[in-house]
């Protein structure tokens, strides 16, 4: 699926909010939960800032971020919020807590980052080991061993089209 960035982010910023509903309906700390549900599957895209960074330093240009020429160029996906790890180690310290400001905030952040990672697999055809910190570091963070075959191809023929400045 090819989505525009906006019904993307879209997407993303529905299902934070729904997270952060099911969390307050659990724990009735409203606030508290929508606001983590938001960091949590929502703001953890900042880290595509991080890797924009890693290849073209402070030199911003919109489209390059936009069109991910981050991943293009370096031929490495980072992506360093974007892992399984996070969403296990969360919920198993929900049980480790027994305060529900703190079990509200674990909870919220883990199920907003299970939503995205999930959005993330189905609408950008990413094989779920992806999202795997482990499975990312052990490849090195290498776009072939991250995308799935087809993206990889795509990937190939925009590398081959795009000049960068």
């Amino acid at each position: 699926m090819n989505l525009s960035l906006p019904l993307h982010l879209s997407i993303h910023l529905f299902l934070s909010l729904f997270a952060g509903l099911i969390v307050w309906r659990i724990w009735k700390k409203p606030r508290l939960a929508v606001i983590l549900g938001l960091i949590g599957g929502f703001l953890i895209d900042l880290d595509h800032f991080i890797d924009y960074y890693l290849v073209f330093g402070w030199h911003w240009n919109w489209h390059y971020f936009r069109d991910g020429y981050q991943f293009l160029k370096s031929g490495k996906i980072y992506v360093l919020f974007h892992g399984w790890e996070y969403v296990i180690i969360l919920v198993l310290l929900v049980f480790l807590f027994k305060n529900k400001y703190i079990e509200t905030i674990l909870l919220a952040l883990a199920l907003g980052a299970f939503f995205h990672l999930i959005t993330d697999v189905v609408v950008d055809d990413t094989p779920i080991k992806s999202y795997s910190i482990i499975y990312r570091i052990k490849h090195n963070f290498d776009i072939y061993y991250i995308n799935s075959p087809e993206n990889y191809e795509k990937y190939l023929k925009k590398r081959a089209r795009v000049k960068f400045e």
